[in-house]
C-alpha cells in the first residue's frame, strides 16, 4: 500500500488528493465516508497543518475538529463551505480563499507563445516577483523546475515559475506580471511556455493554485483550459 493509499480510497476521484497531497502522517487520519481529514507537516516553518475534504461540509469540519482534539496544529485547511461549520477556536480571522486548478495535458489550449526560458538564476526574477501578493517560490528555491518570462528589450515584464509535485504533476507557481503592463495577456504567455515545456517533459497534469477572488488569473487560467476544481479556506 502507498503512503497515500488510504486517502486515495475514501477520495478516489478527489484531484486536490491525485495530485499534490504530500507529507501525510499515516496515523493521524479521520475519515467519515467520503469526508477526510489528515495531519502534515514538513515545512520549513515547522508548522503542523490539518486540512480536511469532502462534499459535506459539517462532516468534512467535525473531523478537523476531531483532529484538533487529538493533536497540536497550527493551521487548517478546508472547503470553502465547511469555514462556517468550524468553531470560532479555529476560524482564523486572516486566513486564505484561493481555488485550485487543473490541466490534463491532451486538452491544451495553449497558443503560440512570445515568452522564453529564463535561467533559473536570472536576477531580474526576484525584483519583478515583489509586485506580486501571492509569490511564494522565488529564485533559489529547490523545488523550482524553470523560469519562463516576457522581455521588452532587456526588461523582464512577466514571469512564471514551475515546480514538481512527487506525483509528476507540474505546479505553476509565481505567476506576476509589471503592473504598468498588466491586461495585455502577458501572464498567459508565460504560463504557455511553461505549459509546453512541461508537456515535453511528459507530465500527466499541470496543476495551479490562486486566490479565489483574482479575476485576471481567473480569465487568463481559464483561457489557458484549466479547470477549477475546488474552493478552500486556509489559515493559521
Amino acid at each position: 500500500m502507498t503512503p497515500l493509499q488510504p486517502l486515495l480510497q475514501a477520495r478516489p476521484t478527489d484531484p486536490f488528493v491525485r495530485w499534490v497531497v504530500r507529507d501525510f502522517i499515516p496515523d493521524q487520519l479521520a475519515v467519515d465516508g467520503h469526508n477526510i481529514a489528515w495531519i502534515w507537516g514538513g515545512r520549513a516553518s515547522g508548522e503542523v497543518w490539518a486540512t480536511a475534504l469532502g462534499e459535506d461540509p459539517e462532516r468534512a469540519a467535525a473531523l478537523i475538529v476531531r483532529l484538533a482534539a487529538e493533536h497540536a496544529i497550527d493551521g487548517i485547511t478546508v472547503p470553502e463551505d465547511a469555514f462556517a461549520y468550524l468553531p470560532a477556536s479555529l476560524q482564523s480571522p486572516d486566513h486564505g480563499h484561493w481555488s485550485f486548478w487543473v490541466l490534463d495535458p491532451s486538452q491544451v489550449a495553449a497558443g503560440p507563445s512570445d515568452a522564453v526560458e529564463l535561467a533559473l538564476d536570472d536576477a531580474r526574477i526576484a525584483p519583478l516577483l515583489e509586485h506580486s501578493t501571492s509569490a511564494h517560490v522565488f529564485p533559489g528555491d529547490p523545488k523550482l523546475v524553470r523560469w519562463a518570462g516576457v522581455l521588452d528589450g532587456d526588461r523582464l515584464v512577466s514571469v512564471a515559475g514551475q515546480t514538481m509535485e512527487p506525483t509528476g504533476a507540474a505546479h505553476i507557481v509565481s505567476v506576476c506580471t509589471d503592473p504598468k503592463v498588466r491586461g495585455r495577456g502577458l501572464a498567459r504567455q508565460a504560463c504557455a511556455r511553461i505549459i509546453r515545456s512541461a508537456i515535453t517533459d511528459g507530465t500527466p497534469m499541470i496543476v495551479l493554485e490562486m486566490y479565489a477572488a483574482n479575476d485576471a488569473g481567473r480569465q487568463t487560467y481559464s483561457a489557458l483550459g484549466f479547470t477549477e476544481v475546488g474552493r478552500y479556506r486556509s489559515g493559521l
